[in-house]
């Protein structure tokens, strides 16, 4: 969602890795190299950072922004998070997302899987009949972005620990990855409907 008010308000957004080391080493680079302000930084994992004060994980200072919020809400605008939360959905969309893993013990599987959809380096076009693929970007070695011109990826590539994201003509991005800390094969599914 954090993508679409991007695109819609004209504010900068990028993806990084998974993880609050590259989350907090790009947050400082951008501020450090391009004089960026860094307002907020997370992964789907509910993890928050707010501000550019410590760029790490913060319950304490994500608590107190949305204790700030939730006062603006209800004592200027009348409203609740809940009827703000449904202003949001009105202007930008609604998501709905998926996320999971699968228990996998071996560790071949998942990367007979990106293989599947490397397709001997023509990548998948479609999944089933209906389901129109627009971009690829894979993770592994040597990677590979099809939103790029020289199809180079400009996040890390990682033979060890490949990530893909495979996106779709209905709106539909699709993530999945190997866990590298525990026998699991994770997906993040999101969907955006419109406003």
């Amino acid at each position: 969602m954090l993508s679409a008010i991007a695109q819609t308000e004209g504010f900068h957004f990028e993806d990084t890795l998974t993880g609050f080391k590259w989350i907090g080493s790009r947050a400082s680079a951008l501020q450090k190299e391009h004089g960026y302000r860094v307002l907020l930084t997370y992964e789907e994992a509910i993890g928050f950072c707010c501000g550019d004060v410590i760029f790490d994980k913060d319950g304490i200072s994500a608590l107190g922004v949305m204790s700030e919020l939730a006062y603006h809400v209800y004592a200027n605008e009348g409203s609740s998070l809940a009827q703000h939360m449904q202003g949001l959905y009105d202007k930008y969309g609604e998501f709905v997302s998926n996320n999971g893993y699968y228990i996998c013990y071996d560790t071949s599987i998942p990367l007979k899987i990106f293989d599947r959809i490397r397709n001997g380096g023509k990548y998948i076009q479609q999944v089933g009949e209906k389901y129109d693929v627009t971009s690829i970007r894979d993770l592994g070695c040597p990677g590979y972005d099809s939103e790029q011109p020289d199809g180079k990826p400009t996040l890390p590539t990682s033979s060890s620990s490949p990530m893909m994201t495979v996106r779709f003509a209905n709106g539909c991005v699709a993530q999945f990855r190997a866990s590298g800390t525990e026998p699991k094969f994770k997906y993040y599914i999101e969907l955006r409907g419109k406003p």
